[in-house]
């Protein structure tokens, strides 16, 4: 595993963080950013979700929040943040903010849930994450990073964003907790995650 400095922690941990404060509130919306010939909210044609290439936007009474792949410096690896993506990723294309319809809307965000994965990037090996799972009463959404070429799910780890309101098509693409047993990894805070990191090193951080 890549040697862990400072930074790193600090980046894991802020995902905690901000998915404690994202839990017990509700999204009155959800922005895909989009040209407007998207008129099926993806950029990616699939059968699995909606497949996009920038961030989107989950918008709360009084916070804004940013799910998008910008975790490592290839933009590869979902990251939760505050603020609209706009403000923390590039465009390259004219694009809009579109509401999404969903079931997760007007409900209070019961759970947030990191699903992480030991991959190789920059040819060392580091915990990254690779779903976002978000749970409400009556609703479901996961968000993967992961890469939908001609139609078929192919490469995990990537700067893709595929959007998921079924639980059942999550179970059927082993996404979130239905990807346990092929290399997802779940920590109920980041002690938990730094043991692993530990563990992994074999040297105190």
């Amino acid at each position: 595993m890549k040697q862990v400095i400072v930074n790193d922690i600090e980046l894991y941990s802020r995902q905690f963080e901000l998915s404690k404060q994202l839990i017990g509130r509700s999204i009155e919306e959800v922005h895909f950013y989009l040209e407007a010939t998207d008129e099926d909210f993806t950029e990616q044609p699939n059968d699995y979700g909606k497949s996009l290439l920038n961030g989107i936007d989950l918008i709360t009474s009084d916070l804004t929040f940013s799910i998008g792949n910008r975790f490592t410096n290839l933009g590869y690896g979902l990251r939760l943040d505050i603020g609209k993506s706009t403000e923390l990723e590039y465009f390259q294309d004219p694009k809009r903010p579109v509401p999404f319809k969903t079931n997760l809307l007007n409900e209070e965000v019961k759970e947030l849930k990191i699903y992480w994965m030991e991959i190789s990037f920059e040819n060392e090996t580091g915990l990254y994450p690779q779903e976002i799972e978000i749970l409400t009463e009556n609703g479901y959404f996961l968000l993967s990073s992961i890469e939908v070429t001609n139609g078929i799910v192919s490469t995990e780890f990537t700067d893709e964003l595929l959007v998921i309101d079924s639980l059942e098509r999550a179970k059927e693409l082993k996404l979130g907790q239905f990807g346990l047993e092929s290399g997802r990894l779940i920590f109920k805070d980041i002690n938990e995650l730094k043991e692993k990191i530990k563990n992994g090193l074999q040297q105190r951080l």
